[in-house]
């Protein structure tokens, strides 16, 4: 039986990926080939949306499949049975579209690393008060960088993983603006190309947005 670590601990090994990829694909079996050539192309954390079919089935595939140091997780977690599948398909994290204060009790419960949708300063606010530092900003265009900045003013421990039109153009305006990792989605997951050319195409896309997120020398 693998022991899952704490929910503090994956927090951390997510903020050193850097870039959480989002494969928000057509179909499980395509989520496991490209999310399988994005960390082959150095991805280190992956999230599988519950818009993607039988998303639980790609989630267990992969964390059985991927080394223990990449991070596999559900995201677009809308219901305590979302919850429930991802748990029992032994996804490492847990990301939700909003703050759901319900399915975030749950999560806390359970003892999995939950990271919250957050837009709004009471939202951020709120989610602070019940526990959670790691926090999604979505969407985080049009708002952009300037958005997510003034939203730490205010909040200064708030850590904040920008998500929704995030790339590798402006991967570095978000991680100078205060970002502690970044959630990409369409950019190394782009669903028509790898449905027309294939899941290898997101190799060179995953390369992209490491590169785009990588520490800059001072």
């Amino acid at each position: 039986m693998t022991v899952k670590p704490p929910a503090e601990e994956v927090s951390q090994q997510l903020e050193q990926s850097r870039v959480l990829g989002i494969a928000r694909l057509g179909h499980a079996r395509l989520v496991v080939e490209a999310a399988a050539a994005a960390v082959a192309a150095g991805l280190r954390a992956v999230e599988v949306p519950y818009t993607v079919p039988d998303a639980g089935r790609a989630i267990a595939e992969l964390r059985a499949g991927l080394p223990a140091a990449v991070l596999v997780g559900a995201g677009t977690v809308r219901h305590t049975a979302h919850l429930e599948d991802a748990l029992a398909s032994g996804a490492d994290f847990v990301v939700a579209p909003g703050l759901d204060e319900r399915l975030a009790e749950a999560a806390l419960a359970a003892g999995v690393l939950f990271i919250p949708g957050v837009y709004t300063a009471s939202e951020v606010e709120r989610a602070l008060d019940l526990g959670f530092g790691l926090l999604k900003l979505f969407p985080a265009l049009p708002a952009g960088p300037e958005y997510l900045a003034a939203l730490l003013q205010p909040f200064p421990e708030a850590r904040f993983v920008p998500t929704g039109g995030v790339g590798p153009k402006n991967a570095g305006a978000f991680l100078r603006r205060g970002a502690v990792a970044l959630g990409m989605g369409s950019s190394i997951f782009p669903a028509r190309r790898v449905e027309s050319e294939g899941a290898q195409v997101v190799a060179s896309l995953a390369e992209a947005a490491l590169a785009a997120a990588a520490p800059k020398a001072a």
